[in-house]
């Protein structure tokens, strides 16, 4: 009975490629994200951001900002 048997899947190479294009892409963001978290922890642990900052002021706006001036 093979007449009634499903057919093989067979890969649709536009959709791997659409795929491949879209895990890069969320790998990109992912990778960014972390690096973003990274660096702002360590800007906490040096005690330039936070509640209990020397260079914070109300609201959580700091003054002190990475090469820009306020």
């Amino acid at each position: 009975m093979g007449f009634m048997s499903t057919p093989k899947y067979q890969k649709d190479p536009e959709l791997e490629k659409q795929l491949k294009e879209q895990r890069e892409e969320e790998e990109k963001i992912k990778k960014e994200n972390e690096a973003k978290e990274k660096k702002y922890k360590s800007r906490v642990e040096k005690g330039l951001v936070g509640s209990r900052s020397l260079f914070s002021r109300a609201g959580g706006r700091g003054f002190y900002t990475e090469g820009k001036e306020v």
